[in-house]
């Protein structure tokens, strides 16, 4: 469908600007929320293009067990992800500026911070099963590019109604599960007190002040403090990735399960 430089690229930009989200406060509100926006879109043009890919893994899962664990780990971060991005969309102070009581907004920011934790967990565990096909690709289109004569390449080779039939499945699927993120949100309860942190250093139980889903102006500057946090999530996905990865060199193979367990006991003396 496209060249798989093409696939690179996106894939780099999506994950830079995953980077960035993962803290608000290194850009400001509203220039996290647009980059939010940017990465919806983003992630739509990523599904088109491995669409094909998509169906087929989810042919081998039904076909056997053998491709079930990248199918349920592939399925997991898109799942992640679209909890992330709704809750996203509905906390939205700028782009979609939202019309939550200070209490339903709590919710919904508690959730936006869930999936965005776990889909950090499950992108580091989709890095570590898709590690050697990464360096892989890597290593072979940086001696093509050292080979390369200059040319002219068709990025882009596909009907109109594959990718309006594709677009219009990734809307489908998206949409059901937006709506069982919706309903989950409003299965949890709503605080009707939370602790408040006075300049004084006192605490005291009161309930959600209005400002709290509003836009203040000192969230919405960049602050470098914010790097911190987006630091140490992306040193949480890289400590999945690298423990994921040794995980799945250290696990047997079925195959070798199998074998041992048909093998005959040794004789002895």
């Amino acid at each position: 469908m496209t060249n798989r430089g093409t696939s690179l690229l996106l894939d780099t930009v999506m994950f830079v600007c995953f980077a960035v989200l993962l803290s608000w406060r290194l850009t400001g509100v509203a220039a996290h929320e647009w980059i939010g926006m940017a990465l919806i879109a983003f992630s739509v043009a990523h599904l088109i293009v491995h669409w094909g890919w998509v169906e087929g893994q989810i042919a081998a899962a039904v076909r056997g067990r053998r491709r079930l664990i990248p199918f349920l780990l592939n399925a997991a971060l898109f799942v992640a992800m679209v909890a992330t991005l709704v809750s996203g969309v509905v906390i939205s102070k700028v782009v979609v500026p939202n019309a939550l009581s200070p209490g339903r907004y709590l919710v919904w920011h508690d959730v936006h911070e869930s999936a965005t934790t776990f889909t950090v967990i499950i992108l580091g565990l989709h890095v570590a099963l898709n590690w050697d096909h990464i360096r892989g690709w890597m290593r072979r289109r940086f001696e093509a590019s050292r080979r390369a004569t200059p040319a002219v390449k068709q990025w882009w080779h596909v009907s109109p109604r594959l990718v309006l039939r594709r677009f219009a499945w990734i809307v489908a699927v998206s949409a059901v599960f937006t709506v069982g993120v919706w309903g989950f949100a409003q299965l949890l309860s709503v605080p009707t007190d939370v602790t408040m942190v006075f300049a004084d250093g006192h605490r005291e139980l009161r309930p959600p002040p209005p400002e709290v889903s509003r836009l203040r102006p000192d969230s919405n500057r960049p602050e470098l403090v914010g790097a911190i946090r987006m630091l140490m999530n992306l040193v949480l996905l890289s400590f999945v990735a690298v423990a994921g990865r040794r995980l799945l060199r250290w696990r047997p193979s079925v195959s070798a399960w199998s074998r041992a367990i048909r093998a005959p006991p040794a004789a002895g003396p």
